[in-house]
């Protein structure tokens, strides 16, 4: 894009985490963003109170989005793109529209403030990041083989319909694909029910989060009872867990530069 003014910001939002393994997801997503959009201010902020809490007991204190925006604002920065990269638009993605809002409502020194929408919320965005999804694995699945995308999900409404289209989505675009919820539909029990139903002799478990952390390499690719690993191999399916982020995949942070690509250019309109 053209050069922007001085002055010009851009703050990723994310719910966060605290898994130090995983934090090279959240660098590459740095490093495309200064690549890309060479002068603008660069800025991180963690949505998830607990994660805030457990890096502050830690001593790797966070910023919240009000925190973030009000340190931009003091280093004289008077534009703001805000890149929401949760999934979905559940509690956290509402609490940083309401907090983005009352930045704008006020005449401070912000300027202009835009915001994105959550990946998921695009069904655009969402087809070609679960064919990236596809396309990295180690080799291309069998007939018989199933991609098993794996996110955090939601109780909240208004993201359980955007998941729940995912959901749709994934087998719409390819009959191997299947989105299954840590918590809320469809479960592990039920994505189980699925994979039998459909003769899968074995599965590829993907986590559907921006970073690798402990939610992925504890829960779905863990050896423990409870985990998506032991209940696919409990049901007779061999599986291979695949311990890398959505910020880990080139081409979906370039879906990422590409919302913000937008967003910076509604700064200038």
């Amino acid at each position: 894009m053209s050069e922007l003014p001085p002055g010009t910001g851009l703050l990723f939002a994310a719910a966060g985490t605290t898994c130090p393994e995983a934090m090279g997801a959240f660098d590459r997503i740095s490093q495309a963003a200064a690549a890309r959009f060479p002068g603008v201010v660069l800025k991180w902020a963690y949505t998830s109170s607990g994660v805030r809490r457990k890096l502050a007991a830690q001593g790797r204190a966070v910023q919240d989005p009000r925190e973030a925006l009000t340190t931009l604002e003091a280093e004289g920065v008077k534009r703001v793109a805000v890149l929401s990269l949760h999934l979905s638009d559940g509690m956290e993605f509402g609490e940083l529209t309401e907090t983005v809002a009352a930045f704008a409502a006020r005449k401070g020194a912000l300027a202009r403030l835009t915001l994105g929408r959550p990946l998921l919320t695009s069904g655009q965005d969402a087809a070609r990041v679960f064919a990236l999804l596809l396309a990295s694995l180690p080799h291309t699945p069998t007939e018989d083989e199933a991609v098993v995308f794996v996110a955090h999900g939601s109780t909240e409404p208004e993201a359980v319909r955007t998941l729940q289209a995912s959901v749709s989505l994934c087998r719409r675009i390819d009959r191997r694909l299947f989105l299954g919820m840590m918590l809320g539909s469809p479960s592990l029990g039920e994505v189980l029910q699925e994979c039998k139903a459909a003769s899968v002799k074995k599965a590829w478990l993907v986590p559907l989060m921006i970073a690798a952390g402990y939610s992925a390499r504890d829960d779905i690719a863990g050896a423990g009872a409870g985990t998506w690993k032991s209940g696919f191999e409990t049901a007779g399916i061999p599986c291979s867990p695949v311990l890398k982020g959505l910020g880990d995949n080139e081409g979906v942070v370039e879906v990422w530069m590409d919302q913000a690509d937008e967003l910076l250019k509604r700064l200038k309109a």
